[in-house]
């Protein structure tokens, strides 16, 4: 796949990110920089600027003098990425509600449309799952970024890029993606009208039937 248009290093890292979450590149799989360069057809620079960021949300881990390789993601993994979104919901939506203007809510009802409308007339084969992962980030993104905190909100975003992996491994992707618009919907719907304590529930209610996905999975795959 050629890499071309807009920031280069952006769209090495957004590419390489895609293909580690849908698990095109399988876990514990070692990268190779050269054989990369030449599969994106650009230099080896953007490819090692891309493997930093990785590594830094977590998708990527090296060893010392053996080499780099995608991170294989286990239960107890996936159960400390849970409690850390969880943890990090639950302290930022007052935060959120706080600074939420009529113009965001506004903003998050047109992400929302955009979802909704890859969910029309499509099926598992012709259903645009990337697009959709891609809104669905922005979504949970834009509530955390509300709350004005950098740290936090550079940790919710790893987190949110593991969670997209379990999902990757359903074969009923539409489905659950379906059921999570409407979560979206429930969720977003709190905020607007401002209620702290509805928002989390919303919030926790969403993650959880996440959770119980991708705990389907790990008991299939074992690792993901």
């Amino acid at each position: 796949m050629s890499i071309q248009n807009g920031n280069l290093s952006d769209n090495v890292y957004k590419t390489l990110k895609a293909q580690i979450i849908e698990r095109q590149i399988r876990p514990g799989k070692k990268l190779d920089i050269q054989e990369l360069s030449k599969q994106m057809g650009v230099s080896r620079m953007p490819i090692l600027d891309a493997i930093t960021r990785l590594k830094a949300e977590g998708l990527i881990r090296s060893k010392p003098r053996v080499g780099t390789y995608v991170t294989p993601l286990d239960e107890t993994i996936f159960e400390e990425i849970f409690e850390a979104r969880n943890m990090i919901e639950y302290w930022v939506t007052p935060q959120t509600i706080l600074h939420i203007r009529d113009v965001d809510i506004q903003e998050l009802q047109s992400l929302l449309q955009h979802t909704a409308d890859l969910l029309l007339n499509v099926d598992n084969e012709t259903f645009d799952y990337r697009h959709f992962v891609e809104l669905d980030q922005q979504f949970h993104l834009r509530l955390i970024q509300l709350c004005g905190n950098d740290h936090i909100i550079e940790m919710y975003r790893s987190l949110n890029s593991h969670i997209q992996i379990g999902r990757a491994y359903s074969l009923r992707a539409l489905d659950r993606s379906r059921e999570g618009h409407d979560e979206h919907e429930a969720i977003l719907k709190a905020f607007a009208a401002r209620d702290v304590e509805q928002a989390r529930a919303a919030q926790h209610f969403h993650a959880e039937r996440s959770h119980a996905g991708v705990r389907k999975l790990l008991k299939e795959y074992g690792t993901l």
